[in-house]
């Protein structure tokens, strides 16, 4: 069985940061795969937490990639971060991508959330995908 877990990521970083829709809305292609940089201006994307589970059968190989991806905002409103979330949302859910070593990979989306933080100003948006990849 394979273990696509940093090729999917690369796969998803290029779809985001390859999307010029999405870096309209938050600008300078504010697309990062871990914590943004010290002084990153607001608005912009994180691709966060990963967890794996197996889903292969006795002829076929697979699992699924449970990603979230964080949207991190400080307009006043919800307008901003919910449009950055539809975005993301319109791009992956029911999609299908290219991933190195695996035969097919599909994705849908499995809710989306809102919240503010402690600070009261900034906002925090988590779109929660599955991504379903089988091996060659």
């Amino acid at each position: 069985m394979g273990y696509h877990s940093f090729d999917l990521q690369t796969a998803v970083f290029s779809l985001l940061s390859g999307d010029s829709t999405l870096d309209g809305l938050v600008g300078n292609n504010k697309i990062f795969d871990s914590v943004a940089p010290q002084d990153t201006s607001y608005p912009y994307v994180i691709i966060g937490s990963e967890s794996i589970r197996d889903v292969g059968t006795a002829t076929l190989d697979g699992n699924v990639y449970n990603i979230d991806i964080e949207v991190w905002s400080q307009y006043r409103g919800q307008k901003q971060i919910k449009e950055v979330m539809e975005r993301i949302y319109n791009l992956v859910n029911n999609g299908t991508i290219s991933v190195s070593g695996a035969s097919s990979v599909m994705s849908y989306v499995n809710n989306a959330t809102t919240m503010t933080e402690v600070d009261g100003i900034t906002r925090h948006g988590i779109v929660n995908i599955d991504f379903t990849v089988y091996d060659n």
